[in-house]
C-alpha cells in the first residue's frame, strides 16, 4: 500500500498565525492531495512583547515552536519570513518558500483616508523603527508610533480600542487577515522601503527532515526563495539582532537577481545586480557598501534618538556603543535557507 506522508504544523493560537496556517495547509492539500495535514494549536506564552518587532510570532515564540520541532511534536511551521531570526536556531532549516505576496507597506484608516489627507497631528500606529523612521521623513506633520506586540494587537489598539487614527502593515498581512477593505493606501519601494522577507511565507522545519523539502517541492518558488535569501543575508550583515531603520528587497528578474538597500529616511539607497546563485553576497555585500558610508551610521546612530543625538557624556558613551555594535556586526554565513 502506498505510503501517504502526514505533516503536523505547528502554530500559535493567534489571529494572523491561525490564518496563514490554514491558508498553507489548505493550499497544500490542493497541490498535494496524497499529503495528509493538520494543525497543532498553541497558546502563546506571556513573553515580553518589547524585545523586538514582528508580525505574527515574537522571537521567543519561535524559539517554543522550534523546540516541538526538534523534539518531533510537530513536523514544521508556517511562518512569517519577517518573523525569522537570523541565523536560524541550530538544527532548524527553511525547507519551502511559496511564491511571495505583494512585499509593500499598506496604510490602515477607517475613513478611507491617505497619508496626505490626515490632519496634522493624526496618530499613525507603525511595529518597526523602519516604517517610523521612512514615514516620518515623508510626512512629518503626523506622529508615527511604534506600537509593540506584533499585528494582532496593533489592530485591536486600531480597530477595538480606537487609540490611534491610522495604522501601516505589511500589505501581504491585510490579504491574509481579509481587511483589504480598510486599506487607504499602499506604499510603493520609490517611497518606502519594506523589510527584509516582507510578503513571504516560509515553512520551517528539522534541518535533518530530508522528505519535508522533496514532499512541499511543488509549492516552493525558487526566485522567492532566492529574494529571501539575500534579504537575510543584507539583514544579518546590518546586525540582525536590533530593530534598525533598515529597508530591502530584492526582485528576481531574467538573468540575475537585483537587490536595493537603505538607511534612515530611504533616502541613501544602493541597488547591485547579480547572479541568482549569488543571492547571499550580494545581501551582504549591499549591507557592506551602505556600511562604509558615513551618513549611513549617523541614519541608525540618530534613529534610536529621535529627539536629537545627546549631549552628556553618559549618552554620548551610550551612542558610542550602539555605533561600535554596527561596526561589528555579523559576518557568519547564512546557511539556513536551501
Amino acid at each position: 500500500m502506498a505510503h501517504h506522508p502526514s505533516l503536523v504544523f505547528g502554530s500559535p493560537d493567534t489571529p494572523l498565525a491561525r490564518s496563514q496556517s490554514q491558508a498553507l495547509v489548505e493550499r497544500i492539500t490542493q497541490v498535494l492531495p496524497r499529503v495528509q495535514c493538520r494543525i497543532e494549536w498553541f497558546e502563546s506564552a506571556d513573553h515580553d512583547v518589547q524585545e523586538e518587532p514582528f508580525l505574527a510570532c515574537d522571537r521567543s515564540g519561535f524559539a517554543d515552536l522550534a523546540g516541538l520541532i526538534l523534539t518531533g511534536e510537530v513536523r514544521a511551521a508556517v511562518m512569517q519570513a519577517y518573523d525569522l531570526p537570523v541565523p536560524l536556531p541550530e538544527g532548524m532549516a527553511i525547507h519551502c518558500v511559496p511564491d511571495r505576496a505583494i512585499p509593500f507597506d499598506a496604510l490602515l484608516n477607517r475613513q478611507g483616508l491617505i497619508m496626505d489627507e490626515l490632519d496634522a497631528g493624526s496618530r499613525i500606529g507603525v511595529l518597526c523603527l523602519r516604517a517610523r523612521t521612512q514615514l516620518q521623513c515623508q510626512w512629518p506633520q503626523l506622529d508615527f508610533q511604534i506600537l509593540p506586540g506584533g499585528v494582532d494587537r496593533a489592530m485591536e489598539t486600531h480597530l477595538r480600542k480606537s487609540e490611534i487614527d491610522g495604522l501601516v502593515l505589511p500589505a501581504s498581512v491585510t490579504e491574509i487577515l481579509g481587511i483589504q477593505g480598510i486599506v487607504s493606501e499602499i506604499f510603493t519601494p520609490e517611497f518606502i522601503l519594506p523589510a527584509a522577507g516582507q510578503g513571504t511565507i516560509a515553512i520551517v522545519g528539522s534541518e535533518a527532515d530530508a522528505d519535508l523539502s522533496g514532499w512541499l517541492a511543488p509549492l516552493h518558488s525558487r526566485a522567492s526563495a532566492r529574494e529571501l535569501q539575500a534579504e537575510r543575508a543584507f539583514r544579518r550583515r546590518m546586525v540582525s539582532d536590533m530593530d534598525l531603520p533598515i529597508g530591502v528587497l530584492a526582485h528576481s528578474e531574467t538573468g540575475g537577481l537585483a537587490i536595493t538597500g537603505t538607511t534612515g529616511c530611504g533616502t541613501n539607497r544602493i541597488t547591485v545586480h547579480g547572479a541568482h546563485q549569488e543571492a547571499e553576497a550580494i545581501g551582504g555585500g549591499l549591507a557592506q557598501q551602505l556600511l562604509t558610508r558615513p551618513e549611513a551610521f549617523v541614519e541608525l546612530l540618530e534613529a534610536d534618538f529621535p529627539q536629537g543625538l545627546p549631549e552628556e557624556d553618559e549618552d554620548e558613551e551610550e551612542g558610542m556603543e550602539i555605533l561600535e555594535d554596527l561596526v561589528i556586526a555579523e559576518e557568519e554565513d547564512d546557511s539556513d535557507l536551501i
